[in-house]
């Protein structure tokens, strides 16, 4: 049902860019690996294994000699390449010695991170999202914490449905769910549209545009496999002829898992009205941050009565607006498939692992401390 593994061939966000500063180790789990991340003197992002093959103490734990990391227990320093370059009391140094890191690839506000066959990687599979930072629109960003499984994100983002039950008081209004959609998909991709004719305007969108009155409005949303999701919203007053007060939105929506059942959201909303009012950008910033909670408490529910079941699953029923979600399931598994992932452990398989989520929450919570 849903899957709890995610391939390792493809791009996924690490961080935005502004969490990356000069002078800075970021700790952070990522895919079931601990991995830090740092910026170098010209701003180059690395990312590397959050490991000292000597003792195991995290990296993150060390300090930064120029653009190379010193451990913090023994000295071992590490280049941005992974290569150890100085073990204090040794005058010979194998090339074997090093630690394992990541091609990354910044642009419009995030930092990606690939993290199976480097000679993979290709930036072409990243998907657009240039107006993030384009001018004419204004951008409202958060970072979010999931305790439960990436794929109930995934498939949250691709049945909109749920806007009328969860969300009523602020981007949903009760037509929604009576609307048809419609659904295509490629072999990366699923699209989900809905067009909705003279429909109520949500209190979220009156409040940002001033529309007060019946609008048309359109959701159009893009899944990107394996864990990124672009939702287009627009619209405008249903008794308008032209197009000349559409407001359209952009919501982006990096969903990366951290360990088999727990995630980094990172979201944004990005905007082409109202581009210049700092208050609309503070209350989108806090309400939208509120819906997206209500998602997560959602998803955390749904992962607790899964957990109770596990390794079997209680059968569930499918409807029409499933289309989406369920085809997200199989272009996954596809992946994994085609990647290899169900033909045996890995060798060093820790996203699987059960430990590693108590791990990476207990390492989130203590890293800052620690390194303070």
């Amino acid at each position: 049902m849903y899957p709890d593994e995610f391939p390792r061939n493809a791009w996924y966000v690490a961080a935005r860019s502004a969490e990356l500063t000069e002078g800075r180790l970021l700790p952070r789990f990522l895919l079931g690996d601990p991995v830090v991340l740092y910026r170098t003197g010209d701003g180059s992002p690395v990312a590397m294994v959050d490991r000292c093959v000597h003792r195991q103490l995290p990296l993150s734990l060390g300090r930064l000699q120029g653009d190379r990391i010193e451990c913090g227990y023994h000295g071992l320093t590490f280049d941005t390449d992974g290569s150890c370059v100085r073990i204090p009391g040794s005058s010979r140094i194998s090339d074997r010695v090093r630690v394992q890191t990541f091609p990354l690839i910044e642009g419009d506000g995030l930092v990606w991170i690939w993290m199976g066959e480097p000679n993979s990687a290709d930036p072409g599979q990243i998907p657009d999202h240039q107006w993030y930072t384009a001018e004419g629109w204004t951008t409202a960003a958060g970072t979010l914490h999931m305790d439960a499984r990436a794929q109930l994100l995934n498939e949250n983002l691709l049945d909109l449905s749920h806007l009328s039950f969860l969300h009523p008081e602020s981007i949903g209004s009760p037509e929604i769910a009576e609307i048809p959609v419609s659904v295509s998909f490629d072999e990366r991709t699923v699209t989900v549209q809905r067009d909705m004719r003279a429909v109520e305007c949500p209190p979220f969108f009156t409040r940002v545009t001033g529309i007060d009155e019946s609008i048309d409005r359109r959701q159009i949303a893009e899944f990107f496999a394996p864990a990124f999701h672009i939702t287009t919203t627009t619209l405008k007053p249903a008794a308008d002829g032209d197009d000349s007060r559409m407001a359209r939105q952009k919501t982006m929506h990096a969903i990366t898992p951290e360990t088999r059942t727990t995630t980094h959201y990172f979201w944004s909303v990005s905007r082409d009205y109202a581009v210049q009012d700092q208050a609309v950008t503070d209350y989108t910033l806090d309400a939208v941050a509120g819906v997206f909670e209500q998602d997560i408490q959602a998803c955390e529910a749904i992962e607790h009565i899964i957990a109770s079941w596990e390794p079997s699953y209680p059968l569930e029923l499918n409807i029409k607006v499933d289309a989406g979600p369920l085809q997200s399931r199989k272009i996954i598994e596809k992946m994994l498939t085609t990647e290899g992932a169900h033909a045996g452990a890995r060798a060093q398989d820790r996203f699987t692992d059960t430990a590693t989520r108590a791990a990476a929450k207990a390492w989130t919570a203590r890293a800052e401390t620690l390194r303070a």
